[in-house]
């Protein structure tokens, strides 16, 4: 028997379909129809209609919108996320390197750089991958463990944010991303 759940948007029984859909499962197929023909819920509305942290990224790895959630998580207004690298919105400790974000020796092993790529590349949606964002706070390294989803959409990918929290700084310079 399939699982049903409730639409983010309009709160009708849709089912889930995670394996396909790995940041909208929790949206109709009717109400994303809507936000792709706008002629229904504008895609800022859309977002912020989720509930959980995404962001829209270009095939660039800039962030073009981010919904309220998101927002809140990171304690930024859009103008501090729109247009900006997604190391840069995220506070990375590489992105910060003459280099910029994308660029370091670091970034091949970013979780979240990559499967952006691949679901650019690729198209198909990957679902709560861990992945591990090294900050360099003003006192202290830190690094924070996220897990992570994304999915084509309209042409950028929507990359979900499940936060977990503080993970053990990195031993022995070992960094993982």
């Amino acid at each position: 028997m399939t699982e049903l759940h409730s639409c983010a948007i309009c709160h009708n029984d849709v089912p889930l379909d995670q394996d396909r859909r790995a940041v909208t499962a929790d949206v109709c197929e009717e109400c994303l129809h809507h936000v792709a023909a706008q002629s229904g819920v504008p895609l800022r509305e859309f977002l912020d209609r989720m509930g959980v942290p995404v962001l829209a990224v270009n095939d660039m790895g800039q962030v073009t919108m981010a919904n309220k959630a998101v927002l809140a998580m990171l304690g930024k207004d859009p103008t501090q996320v729109e247009g900006f690298n997604r190391g840069d919105v995220f506070e990375c400790a590489y992105a910060r390197l003459p280099e910029g974000c994308g660029k370091t020796v670091h970034c091949s092993g970013c979780a979240i750089r990559r499967a952006v790529s691949e679901t650019f590349t690729t198209g198909r949606s990957l679902s709560k991958v861990p992945a591990y964002l090294n900050r360099d706070a003003a006192t202290q390294f830190l690094q924070l463990g996220l897990l992570i989803s994304t999915e084509k959409l309209w042409g950028m990918v929507l990359l979900r944010i499940d936060y977990i929290g503080p993970q053990p700084a990195p031993r022995d310079g070992v960094e993982n991303h």
